[in-house]
């Protein structure tokens, strides 16, 4: 199970000053179209951004959403069309590519809080179930992955992010 302290020490090792307030996942729709999911264990977040990793020219952000009011709580969102009290920011989503590493977190606009991010391909995601969410889990926890990725059920995603 994640804890608070498991999460606060990835958002330190990551060189993040920004405290962590909760987990960002990933999951599917019954068609496939990825979506993403905060589990915010307190205060609240503004926005998310969805970037490339390891993006060569500087221009890894992909997507950002900003939410009215914030996030609270367990949320989710269309990834290619926001929804659900979620506006798409500048740039709109692109459509996502084959062979590519994305990540996805959440923040606030006074950088108070983010919540930990969770990197996805798009096998990952086509590897997903609808109620299935793909989370950073950390090393040590049992059915993560190397790289500390895990894949749970919505409940257990609520539960693994705010213990």
């Amino acid at each position: 199970m994640v804890t608070c302290v498991g999460i606060a020490a990835l958002a330190s090792s990551a060189g993040c000053t920004v405290p962590v307030a909760g987990i960002t996942g990933v999951t599917v729709t019954e068609d496939g179209r990825p979506v993403g999911v905060l589990m915010v264990c307190h205060d609240c977040i503004d926005g998310s951004t969805l970037y490339e990793d390891g993006a060569q020219d500087g221009s890894d952000t992909v997507a950002e959403w900003s939410r009215t009011p914030p996030a609270e709580g367990l949320v989710t969102w269309p990834l290619t069309t926001g929804g659900g009290g979620w506006s798409v920011d500048d740039p709109m989503p692109a459509a996502l590519e084959k062979g590519r590493t994305y990540s996805l977190y959440g923040w606030t606009s006074d950088n108070s809080w983010s919540t930990a991010h969770v990197a996805f391909t798009l096998a990952d995601l086509a590897g997903l179930r609808p109620g299935q969410v793909r989370y950073f889990a950390g090393a040590d926890v049992p059915g993560a992955d190397r790289d500390g990725l895990r894949t749970a059920s919505t409940e257990e995603f609520r539960t693994d992010a705010c213990p």
